[in-house]
């Protein structure tokens, strides 16, 4: 039986270091949209500048003055990087927000 000599090298050690480094870069830019998700969800039900609700209880003054923004200075006065769509109906089905990117499709 022949015994396997296996020696990783100080170059192969870097290659291997840096495919690693590229896969964890590119794992963590595919979930940056979800992580942004869950924070502008956070900024606008709960107590932010940009919220409308608190406790599951609409701020109707606050709610109009989001639905009479512009998209964008919505946009820039949540810090949001990506484009984002919000759409939120109340129990009976009225739409209470509807408010997106015209590159999404906000129903």
């Amino acid at each position: 039986m022949r015994k396997l000599n296996f020696k990783i090298g100080k170059i192969n050690l870097l290659l291997i270091a840096g495919l690693l480094a590229v896969i964890a870069a590119i794992y963590a830019e595919l979930n940056k949209p979800a992580m942004e998700a869950e924070i502008i969800t956070s900024m606008i039900l709960d107590d932010h500048k940009a919220s409308f609700a608190n406790n599951g209880i609409v701020d109707q003054t606050k709610l109009e003055k989001i639905r009479n923004m512009d998209y964008e200075d919505f946009k820039k006065s949540i810090n949001a990087k990506n484009d984002f769509c919000v759409y939120m109906e109340d129990e009976k089905g009225n739409v209470i927000l509807r408010k997106g990117s015209d590159r999404l499709d906000c129903r």
